[in-house]
């Protein structure tokens, strides 16, 4: 009878053993499964801040765009100028030659 009672014992200290690393797996996969259900949020703030700094950039582009437009113009005119002044200097050259 004393085996029999010392197996018992020897088994209800193997349940709770196993009832104690049940429950301490169970709380990891809770945390985990926090920390799983936080990742999507996470992924979608960081689209929406990639999102907002792209429209900034391209409000920032879109506010130097009229700016570059009239420098490119200038330069053009002064381009056609040169252009002008080079070929009057040719046209100057094969008058007196």
């Amino acid at each position: 009878m004393a085996g029999l009672e010392q197996r018992v014992s020897d088994l209800e200290r193997e349940v709770r053993t196993l009832k104690a690393k049940v429950q301490t797996v169970e709380t990891k996969v809770d945390v985990v499964d926090k920390d799983m259900q936080g990742i999507p949020g996470l992924i979608k703030a960081e689209f929406r801040l990639v999102d907002s700094r792209f429209a900034r950039v391209m409000a920032e582009f879109a506010d130097l765009r009229p700016a570059m437009d009239e420098r490119f113009t200038h330069m053009d005119d002064r381009f056609d100028a040169v252009l002008r002044a080079v070929s009057e200097t040719i046209v100057e050259r094969d008058k007196r030659s």
